[in-house]
């Protein structure tokens, strides 16, 4: 592995015959142009040099960072001690800091670069100020990048908003390949975990900006590269995956797990989440089911999942009319394996006890074909049914099976479901059907009327036409929870 240093030379990091030189830039040219006469130190680069070496016994390549401000009057005025910021910069310390390297450390140290602090075009910046810094040492980073390198940050004597800026663009370069030296003044120099810190940093802001999106699969990979995170924390966040893929009976033992590791507020809060995973798992609450779907349906929308939003789609259309049929003809649906032997019979025993269903089924058609409803419940039967329901159909007994107001609100229902069908066309083609079409924000836009956004608004009013209430979302206090865990995390 390619051994990589990178170091700030600051006002700190030369002496010449025992004193640091006052002004920079015109006494380090002047050094520089009689090297020979003087003795120099390396008082801080030095010695971390030596204590890295010991470790891997060859640097590969060392970029030394330097600074070398125009003449500007900005640059030139002096501060309240009489010195210009363009007096203070370092690059002929940087020569003579290569000279010295090459010379004591020989073949153990490779390559050497001199580099400038500047943004990639070539544009200065005023180094003393961080966000200049942040931005020239993102450029300089890349420009210097080896790939699969270890890389060793030393904490020299650069000016505070260059140390600052280098320290997190290495880091986020090279993640855990990235280590810091520090040298105390009179003291051994020792590797600094300023470096984990920063990146335990990353990841926390990176899990919590995606529980802001709800996105728990990221926000459980961020909270998983911490250091010894909390493993209640973890379980929830895996409860939250398995439960939005409708992964319930994991989701249940991810609670479980978590409800065991967790204490105080947290453990209730995860115990009161246990009889929703129960109703789920047993897959017969159509309410809560369609609820479901459409939950978890926002977050692949807001997180530009557009392929997975699609499908979820369909499916709440389905559910959608699912729950419509059970909940207001009493038929059964599920017609999986485990069911299917008792409930056909019984939807079809019902069907033929409620004479003017059956004959509005009888009278449908697809493509100059008779409905075939015999078989079961598909989508589009469902859809039959609820044309009956919305058309004031009869019960055996000759009262209508919705009222007045049911019957304009499932109207409005069957409006929206049906506008879904735009989508058709698009689903089939796409990869979760039969193509491989592209499902994209604009390829939604083009499909949808009124655009992709309407097309959550739309599930919205089928679940408060059909009477499921609002659409509070349970994922919301599950990210928000983690969110305060991760907060208070130390």
């Amino acid at each position: 592995m390619t051994t990589l240093v990178l170091c700030n030379i600051g006002n700190s990091d030369l002496k010449a015959d025992g004193e640091r030189p006052k002004l920079p830039r015109p006494d380090g040219e002047r050094l520089w142009q009689t090297f020979a006469d003087h003795a120099f130190a390396l008082p801080i680069v030095e010695p971390c040099l030596n204590h890295l070496l010991q470790e891997t016994g060859q640097v590969d390549r060392m970029a030394l960072f330097y600074t070398d401000q125009p003449a500007t009057p900005q640059t030139t005025a002096p501060d309240r001690y009489g010195v210009s910021l363009r007096d203070k910069d370092t690059l002929w310390y940087a020569q003579i800091a290569a000279r010295l390297l090459r010379e004591r450390f020989d073949s153990r140290i490779g390559t050497i670069d001199l580099i400038r602090v500047e943004r990639g075009n070539g544009q200065m910046i005023n180094p003393s100020l961080y966000d200049e810094a942040f931005d020239a040492y993102s450029d300089l980073v890349t420009r210097s990048y080896v790939s699969g390198a270890a890389c060793y940050v030393l904490m020299a004597g650069g000016i505070p908003a260059c140390n600052v800026a280098l320290q997190i663009q290495a880091l986020s370069a090279y993640g855990e390949r990235c280590r810091f030296i520090y040298q105390p003044e009179g003291g051994t120099p020792y590797d600094l975990r300023v470096g984990d810190q920063i990146q335990a940093t990353f990841h926390r802001a990176t899990a919590l900006e995606a529980l802001g999106r709800r996105d728990f699969a990221t926000a459980l990979q961020s909270v998983s590269a911490l250091k010894a995170p909390d493993a209640a924390l973890l379980a929830l966040l895996r409860y939250a995956c398995y439960r939005e893929s409708f992964d319930f009976a994991r989701a249940r033992m991810a609670l479980a797990e978590g409800v065991r590791q967790a204490s105080g507020e947290l453990r209730t809060f995860l115990a009161a989440l246990l009889p929703d995973l129960a109703t789920l798992d047993a897959r017969t609450d159509t309410g809560g089911l369609l609820r479901e779907v459409y939950a978890s349906a926002r977050i692949t929308f807001n997180n530009g999942r557009y392929a997975d939003f699609l499908g979820r789609v369909f499916r709440f259309q389905e559910a959608a009319l699912r729950h419509i049929v059970e909940a207001r003809l009493g038929l059964p649906t599920d017609m999986g394996k485990p069911a299917r032997n008792t409930n056909l019979p019984r939807y079809l025993q019902l069907i033929a006890e409620s004479p003017a269903l059956k004959a509005h089924l009888d009278g449908q058609q697809i493509d100059d074909k008779p409905l075939i409803y015999d078989k079961g419940p598909n989508r589009p039967v469902m859809s039959a049914m609820l044309d009956f329901l919305v058309a004031g159909g009869m019960r055996a007994d000759g009262k209508p099976y919705l009222g007045k107001d049911d019957k304009s609100r499932f109207g409005q229902a069957r409006k929206q479901i049906n506008k879904m069908n735009d989508l058709a066309e698009l689903r089939n083609q796409s990869i979760i059907a039969h193509g491989f079409a592209g499902v994209s924000r604009e390829e939604l836009d083009a499909a949808y009327k009124g655009g992709a956004a309407d097309i959550l608004a739309d599930m919205a009013k089928v679940m408060e036409m059909i009477g499921l209430g609002g659409t509070v979302s349970p994922f919301d206090r599950i990210a928000d929870t983690a969110a305060d865990v991760l907060r208070g995390a130390t």
